[in-house]
């Protein structure tokens, strides 16, 4: 059922929507660059760096599609991650929901030792990660077009307010991870398991300060491209090097 042909074909579907989609928006773009005699070789350089900048993080996206393809088959992890989700809200929401459906209490852990989720469990955690998420695309569907001149209108009158706001969001999901790391050690304080998000968040803004003061310090601008995927992997590889040097892969 979790790796069936029918759930394949659907993520084909998926995927083949999405590049195609690219592709005319590319290609359209480019055409109006052309129009408008942009200059073509920075069209170029951001064509580049946009596509090295989406196949480092996709290294991360795919050590967590392989993470829980245990649980929950290829298929479904592939579309949720690699079209519109992200490993972090996935592995979260994973934990949130199978926490509520009794079969799991200790959540996406027990889903993974059980090999496979059961079929209602499946689809709770398809709707859920489905419903969730897709306001965002759908509300720029149907009222994009009414909401920008407005959004415009107000970023024009706007004395630094935007940038308040953006920050309190980005601060807001900030201690959101952190709340997240902090309740694992409370759960799981006598292993080093209970450790492994607090580790990956600590590692990770470590690593993204220190790329930051390259940048702006030592004008490595190369790593503008590179400093969001390298700090992902760096914490991941921090979580690797200490469940290794405890024994835990071993243990578990």
């Amino acid at each position: 059922m979790f790796n069936s042909v029918a759930m394949y074909i659907l993520y084909a579907v998926v995927a083949l929507f999405v590049i195609v989609q690219s592709s005319v928006y590319i290609a359209k773009s480019i055409r109006r660059a052309k129009k408008r005699n942009m200059n073509m070789a920075k069209i170029k350089k951001v064509i580049t760096s946009s596509i090295i900048f989406s196949i480092l993080p996709s290294v991360g996206i795919f050590v967590g599609v392989l993470t829980i393809s245990y649980a929950l088959g290829i298929p479904l992890p592939a579309i949720r991650l690699s079209i519109i989700g992200s490993l972090q809200y996935e592995t979260m929401a994973a934990d949130w929901v199978s926490n509520q459906l009794g079969n799991y209490p200790n959540g996406l852990k027990d889903i993974i030792a059980a090999g496979a989720m059961d079929a209602k469990a499946l689809v709770t955690f398809a709707f859920a990660m489905t419903f969730g998420i897709i306001w965002g695309p759908l509300l720029c569907l149907l009222f994009y077009k009414r909401m920008q001149p407005k959004l415009v209108s107000i970023g024009k009158k706007s004395t630094g307010g935007n940038d308040v706001v953006f920050a309190a969001v980005f601060i807001g999901m900030v201690l959101a991870y952190l709340a997240v790391a902090t309740a694992d050690i409370a759960k799981n304080a006598k292993s080093v398991a209970g450790y492994f998000s607090l580790i990956s968040v600590v590692v990770s803004a470590g690593a993204m300060w220190l790329f930051n003061f390259l940048i702006e310090k030592k004008n490595q601008r190369w790593l503008e491209n590179f400093s969001l995927a390298f700090s992902m992997m760096l914490g991941m590889a921090a979580v690797g090097l200490v469940s290794y040097l405890s024994g835990y892969i071993a243990s578990a």
